[in-house]
């Protein structure tokens, strides 16, 4: 029997790593997706850290579970290619021998916070410039501030070394080059948006070599082959390529492609993601900072990717444990119950974020049933992301077309709100867009037929099912 092509989308996350695998060319039968914690060390104070031959030993295990699932529903396959997304900010820092010399420091790991506040003290002008220039916020997030922390501890850059995103790694690690894929690079803090390069200002402040930084490789190209002893022999000799930062990774499996288009990733976070043309100018990267977002490269060339977000997953989740509604079944049964809610009861709201254990504040009086709960609750939410919209399009003009993805828009209560809230809004049918995108990305390296990559993407999606508004959905449902 013939064994089927097929490519494996991987996004390396915060809570958990996926990967699916999904047929190379015709209309795909579902993806076929495994997933598994990532698994962080955590330290004293709220550090998190990971070896990072421990991640390259998760995308290993990754990788073979997706190529055993899908062979378990296709029958015999051969992984031809392996794109590979994930979290940004976080990374490796190789020696001059190509091996790890410090642990990969989590993204939200606020080491370097001390660092940041010196360099912007000892450089005057700095942290401003620093803003305008990179695209984003002079804080401890940046990949720059775990190289500063780095160098204090006794792990200083030395002329040979070399900085690697996780995706960068990973790819690396399975026997790819070593590169720099722009939407990853751009969440470093050490290159000018202007010119897509490395800020000599900011390699100068951090003390790093100017090769720093591998040579540009963008998402879809690709970056060698898979090479690395253990790996499933179906994925022997896959083409590799960096799919990139996880948010335009994401937005892309969900079919967002087209300048201004909008896409609301509906997850622990709300993040609004969008699609801009070209590259901002310095005072409009200045204005996207100052509002409290950022703005880096996309993984579509010529496009940039605003990102914002409010933290409205994490108090949805928290008003579903108050309610009692954790199980399936009880969560069904408020989903549909909302539905029928209507006014809201006077006196009822529900506020705050869920970051912490007492900034979700819920106040009633009487006739607030926990559908009505629930519906105050994907309301707010809903209402806080369409704020965000209205501040972000002060800035850089209305969006065309919203596309929303993410576990909480499976449920029916969550579309309803955001169909209220976020104008011209439908609903990809991608359950995991982010392996999706992945994948995608692995396709066009491998057979991208000299067509440009988002009439590729385009081209994908029409063979998926297609974003349906929230109504044409609840009618199926």
């Amino acid at each position: 029997m013939t064994a089927a092509d097929v490519v494996i989308g991987i996004d390396l996350g915060t809570t958990s790593a996926k990967a699916a695998a999904r047929p190379v060319s015709g209309r795909r039968r579902g993806d076929c997706c495994v997933e598994q914690p990532t698994p962080w060390h955590a330290g004293p104070r709220g550090q998190s850290e990971i070896d990072p031959y421990r991640l390259l030993d998760l995308a290993v295990e990754l990788i073979g579970r997706a190529a055993r699932a899908a062979e378990s529903a296709w029958g015999p396959v051969r992984v031809r290619g392996l794109g590979v997304a994930g979290m940004a900010e976080s990374g490796v820092l190789l020696d001059g021998a190509g091996r790890p010399a410090a642990p990969v420091i989590a993204w939200f790991d606020h080491r370097g916070g001390h660092q940041i506040e010196q360099a912007g003290r000892h450089v005057p002008g700095f942290a401003a410039a620093f803003e305008r220039t990179t695209g984003l916020p002079w804080s401890s997030q940046a990949s720059i501030a775990k190289l500063l922390w780095l160098r204090a501890s006794g792990c200083p850059a030395g002329p040979a070394s070399r900085w690697l995103s996780v995706p960068e790694w990973i790819v690396f690690g399975l026997g790819g080059d070593l590169v720099r894929e722009p939407s990853l690079a751009s969440r470093t803090g050490l290159i000018d948006q202007g010119t897509g390069e490395l800020w000599p200002a900011a390699a100068a402040v951090a003390g790093l070599p100017a090769g720093i930084l591998p040579e540009d490789r963008p998402a879809g190209v690709p970056a060698g082959r898979l090479r690395r002893d253990g790996v499933d022999s179906r994925a022997a000799g896959a083409v590799l390529t960096v799919a990139g930062h996880d948010h335009p990774v994401a937005a892309i499996g969900a079919g967002v492609v087209d300048k201004d288009d909008l896409f609301n990733s509906s997850g622990t976070a709300d993040v609004l993601a969008r699609c801009l043309q070209g590259t901002l100018a310095e005072p409009q990267r200045q204005a996207v900072v100052s509002a409290g977002w950022s703005i880096g490269r996309h993984v579509l060339p010529d496009t940039s990717l605003l990102l914002a977000g409010v933290s409205g997953g994490l108090l949805l989740r928290r008003v579903l444990a108050a309610l009692g509604a954790e199980s399936a079944d009880a969560r069904a049964a408020l989903d549909r119950a909302s539905l029928s809610v209507g006014e809201l009861p006077a006196g009822l709201s529900v506020t705050g974020d869920g970051r912490t254990q007492d900034d979700v504040v819920l106040r009633i009086k009487d006739g607030a049933t926990p559908a009505a709960v629930w519906t105050a609750a994907v309301r707010y939410t809903a209402d806080q992301a369409r704020l965000l919209l209205d501040d972000i399009e002060q800035v850089v003009g209305p969006h065309r077309r919203a596309v929303a993805a993410g576990g909480w828009t499976r449920m029916a209560s969550v579309r309803a709100a955001k169909s209220a809230a976020i104008k011209a809004v439908v609903f990809s049918p991608a359950a995991q867009p982010g392996i999706t995108g992945a994948a995608m990305l692995a396709a066009f390296a491998i057979d991208g037929n000299g067509m440009p990559l988002a009439d590729f993407i385009r081209e994908s999606t029409s063979l998926d099912d297609r974003s349906e508004s929230a109504q044409d959905i609840s009618a199926k449902e």
